[in-house]
């Protein structure tokens, strides 16, 4: 949705080594967004945007504006009841389905042969992974890395907003999923490891939306036999709201 940073620019360098012609869209979604203000305020930075990937030999740049994705039919419905019906689209109703909404007609259009998504959209890449499987799309997803801001937070065009307050302990997040990462031991003491960290973060300052840990291969509750996880943390800073992640094997 541009406002791009290295984390975007990490995705064009991984699609430029595949020897391809790339191609990069910038359009904020506001069927996406769960209220106006929010959209409102999103950074729009496109004349920086053209000059990042310019330099970085982008091939085409599809930038377009709000009537012309409208005029493109999208026939398809999509349930995510039968995936996730929680973690972000929990408070964020309407959200995944505004984004598969678009991601159809971009694929439609462009009809890529890969389509490269960062991780730290965790939920995000797991349902669009999951919805051009099961309407055939002949297209491979290639998850990349997040990439971190030195502090360890994670690069994201809200970012910007954060208030200067907030600063010291943005990278909390990371913090605390490092944490977990490095003591969660058994599946038995998922839900005792979820609070103490979500009481961590509201005990300095963060207002939090979820901390959970998932099945890596389902995104949800882990079974006692399964050893590949991922945890996902939501919470706001002061009005921003932020996320992140982790993967992990116990």
């Amino acid at each position: 949705m541009g406002n791009l940073h290295d984390g975007h620019l990490a995705l064009v360098r991984k699609a430029r080594s595949l020897n391809k012609l790339v191609v990069v869209s910038i359009f904020v979604n506001e069927i996406q967004f769960n209220s106006s203000a929010d959209f409102k305020s999103y950074p729009r930075t496109l004349k920086e945007d053209l000059i990042k990937l310019q330099k970085e030999n982008v091939d085409i740049v599809f930038i377009p504006n709000k009537e012309q994705m409208n005029a493109i039919n999208n026939p398809f419905t999509f349930d995510l009841k039968k995936i996730n019906h929680d973690l972000c689209d929990k408070n964020r109703p309407g959200h995944f389905e505004g984004v598969i909404s678009i991601m159809a007609r971009f694929c439609n259009i462009i009809r890529p042969s890969y389509l490269l998504l960062g991780k730290k959209d965790y939920q995000q890449l797991f349902i669009l992974k999951k919805f051009l499987n099961d309407f055939c799309y002949p297209i491979k997803v290639l998850a990349v890395n997040t990439e971190r801001e030195q502090s360890g937070l994670a690069m994201s065009s809200r970012n910007s907003l954060i208030a200067k307050k907030y600063l010291p302990i943005a990278s909390m997040l990371h913090q605390q999923l490092t944490y977990i990462k490095a003591n969660l031991k058994t599946i038995s003491d998922l839900r005792s490891m979820e609070q103490k960290v979500a009481k961590e973060l509201q005990d300095n300052g963060w207002k939090v939306d979820y901390v959970s840990i998932r099945s890596k291969k389902t995104l949800l509750a882990p079974h006692h036999s399964e050893r590949k996880l991922v945890a996902l943390i939501a919470a706001y800073l002061g009005k921003v709201r932020l996320i992140d992640n982790i993967e992990f094997c116990i």
